[in-house]
């Protein structure tokens, strides 16, 4: 065991990590930062694909609004999923 040689090698000149690569965000098109308190973004679908996706789309309006300090109120509306900024 003394005559192992260690798993590791430092290497020099490699520049910074690569970006990591992961699932592409379905939500980041929404423009939620532009849009004013009373304001309202429509996503037309169908009820089936509404009712799918409308969770993703809350936990995703809900991340924009912590991240700035805001509210929305996402519900499934006659033409798909509608997102209005409450505050």
């Amino acid at each position: 065991m003394a005559d192992k040689k260690p798993r590791w090698r430092i290497m020099t000149g490699v520049g910074p990590p690569p970006a990591q690569s992961g699932p592409p965000k379905k939500w980041n098109y929404l423009p939620l930062e532009t849009i004013g308190p009373g304001d309202f973004i429509e996503i037309t679908m169908d009820k089936d694909e509404a009712k799918r996706v409308v969770n993703a789309v809350r936990s995703y309006a809900g991340r924009v609004g912590r991240k700035w300090d805001w509210k929305y109120s996402v519900r499934i509306t006659d033409f798909g999923i509608g997102i209005w900024r409450v505050e």
